[in-house]
């Protein structure tokens, strides 16, 4: 059954199983030993929980108080002390007393009102006893009312623990585990790993994921340790209070428990203490399988490009047995994804794989993937059409960036392939990314045809020929702004790109039209010949294109 549908049940049950578990102010009031008392502060919160009963005597009764105390004092060092008495209910309130009972009557006839008024702004219940009240009994009463409901609590504990040890043995899959918890505790669980492994129920990933998985996963990817996660809930998105907790040690597995239908209870936490080294075991071998499991998936994809799978046949075969559909039919594109503003490191990780895996599942789409030397490379069917496979990559695009903040992409793709050429599917996008490194192309969707000459140029060896090429016709140039601080490489370049138009060449260089004549004179100069002939101008363009594949930034030296 999902968690939504059991919510109004779960409440109700979470909340008679608090009661029953909680020695409260309520409880305190009606025990024989307080006949008489009068609850002047604090009546609003008759659920406080009450840990200790504590008679204390003194003038500094925070000194001797902790955190959940129920503070059983005469009074009489306060006779005539009003400030001191407001003292202490200030230190009392900061330590976090449950309550605070006074016997007034023995130095006065009631508490001051402005005992009363400061009680009531802090928040701190506070009690007049009768002058008949015995401090003893009241301080046995409440010891016994508390050890029975510890005693509860215990049992309560032991029945959860029980009830998981149980689904922990008979099931073999860790999302039903997971599921067994969140039933224990009445709350979502995710386990969430050192390398973006994602581990959640079925219940939970429809209940959390599936309408906004993008923007709960970008949170737990940033690995913030903030103490709420924003979930979508009731038509906005609101901040839910969450527990982080580190499991298995250095393995940095982490559970991640939302408050999603409400706090959790003493005894969940118990409960959840209890059972972290047998869930760190169940976890750590799930995530090992699940590793492997990536591991052949992403061995797959890598043989393929490489060519190591044989035939169509053993192909899809293999793509079979690793959870791929693959038709021999179907042609395929490989990409190559370059990130042109990398925002955070630069290149994608191996602790990127399984976040690039949930959007891609997310997508619907039968997109095959690795990561190689920083690079994300996909397979992409081309048997749907181009424009569906675009639409699929510009989506993939905007979730890589929201999610991994990843910033500009390139994909670079190949042309289609029958699936035994996908390694030159491979090596023509490689030649792609590259060219587009180099040359600082960066549009969104980079194909061979979008490179024109400089695809052809950059099956060109490099040998000495195309370096003498190069040097005739721009180290002249390179040498001469290296040493005299000059920009003619670049002046000629921007002459050329446009179309040898001085006026046009001026503007683009922000420069006097004398200034672009002057420049294009010295070029003259130092090259030996002049460049207004058009299979000049064509030879040093062809040479700025080999420079940008090939050749080293202006001023440097071989």
């Amino acid at each position: 059954m999902a968690l939504e549908g059991e919510k109004m049940r779960v409440d109700g049950q979470k909340a008679q199983t608090e009661r029953e578990l909680s020695f409260t102010l309520e409880d305190l009031l009606a025990l024989s030993a307080m006949a008489g008392a009068k609850l002047l502060a604090g009546g609003e919160r008759l659920d406080r929980p009450i840990l200790r009963a504590n008679v204390v005597e003194g003038v500094h009764l925070s000194e001797w108080s902790q955190a959940g105390d129920c503070v059983i004092s005469s009074g009489y060092v306060f006779r005539g002390q009003d400030g001191l008495l407001l003292q202490e209910l200030d230190a009392l309130s900061a330590e976090g007393a449950a309550v605070l009972c006074l016997k007034p009557t023995r130095f006065r006839e009631e508490l001051p009102a402005v005992v009363v008024r400061r009680a009531a702004e802090l928040d701190l219940p506070l009690i007049e006893l009768p002058m008949t009240a015995i401090f003893a009994n009241i301080v046995q009463e409440s010891m016994e009312a508390l050890f029975q409901r510890e005693t509860h609590s215990f049992q309560v504990v032991q029945d959860k623990m029980e009830g998981l040890l149980g689904a922990f043995m008979g099931s073999d899959a860790p999302e039903a585990t997971l599921a067994a918890v969140e039933r224990a505790i009445a709350n979502p669980l995710m386990i969430f790993d050192e390398e973006n492994e994602l581990l959640i129920s079925n219940e939970s990933r429809q209940l959390l994921l599936e309408p906004y998985q993008d923007d709960i996963i970008k949170q737990l990817y940033e690995r913030s340790n903030g103490d709420c996660l924003l979930i979508h809930r009731d038509g906005g998105q609101v901040p839910v209070p969450v527990h982080f907790f580190d499991i298995g040690g250095p393995s940095g597995i982490r559970v991640i428990i939302l408050e999603y239908y409400g706090p959790l209870s003493v005894v969940d936490q118990r409960v959840i203490g209890r059972i972290s080294h047998l869930l760190a075991a169940e976890m750590k071998n799930a995530i090992a399988v699940r590793k492997i499991r990536r591991k052949y998936k992403q061995q797959f994809v890598e043989n393929w490009l490489f060519g190591e799978l044989g035939d169509a046949i053993n192909i899809c075969m293999s793509a079979q047995t690793d959870g791929y559909r693959i038709s021999a039919d179907a042609s395929y594109w490989v990409a190559i994804v370059n990130l042109n503003t990398p925002r955070k490191d630069g290149a994608f990780l191996t602790q990127d794989v399984n976040v690039i895996r949930h959007i891609i599942r997310n997508l619907d789409s039968n997109i095959m993937f690795t990561v190689l030397e920083g690079k994300l490379i996909l397979v992409v069917e081309a048997q749907k059409g181009r424009d569906e496979a675009l639409r699929a990559i510009a989506l993939l695009t905007e979730k890589l960036d929201y999610i991994m903040d990843k910033g500009d992409m390139s994909f670079c793709i190949s042309d289609p392939h029958p699936i035994q050429d996908i390694p030159k599917a491979y090596q023509q996008a490689r030649t792609i990314s590259t060219i587009s490194s180099r040359c600082n192309i960066r549009d969104s969707i980079i194909t061979y045809d979008k490179l024109g000459v400089l695809y052809l140029l950059a099956l060109l060896p490099e040998d000495e020929a195309i370096r003498r090429y190069q040097e005739k016709y721009l180290r002249p140039l390179k040498e001469y702004d290296a040493s005299h601080r000059t920009a003619l490489y670049e002046s000629l370049r921007t002459y050329l790109d446009a179309g040898c138009n001085t006026q046009k060449a001026a503007q683009a260089m922000h420069s006097h039209y004398n200034t672009v004549v002057y420049r294009i004179g010295q070029v003259e100069r130092l090259l030996g010949f002049p460049i207004h002939d058009v299979e000049t101008q064509l030879q040093i363009r062809i040479a700025y294109k080999l420079d940008q594949l090939h050749g080293e930034e202006p001023g440097e030296k071989r």
